[in-house]
């Protein structure tokens, strides 16, 4: 995976915007690894086995671009 300028961009805006949105991550012995997903799945009213598997699935497809999406999304996302 190489990491383009644009791909570094596109990023910081995805996470300000989540940020904005009021997505927070997921506490209280819910969250798996960082509680992302958790609250991810909280916020849009969906099952958290549900994002997690597709997190999992994009993570095989981009060749790991998902993966520094969550660690970049456990920085900046706000604990509930």
């Amino acid at each position: 995976m190489t990491l383009t300028i644009g791909t570094v961009i596109l990023l910081a805006v995805i996470l300000i915007l989540m940020n904005k949105s009021g997505i927070t991550r997921g506490t209280g012995g819910n969250e798996v690894f960082g509680g992302v997903c958790y609250g991810i799945a909280r916020h849009f009213g969906l099952d958290a086995t549900l994002v997690r598997v597709l997190t999992v699935l994009f993570a095989l497809v981009s060749g790991g671009g998902v993966l520094l999406f969550y660690v970049l999304c456990c920085l900046a996302l706000p604990k509930r």
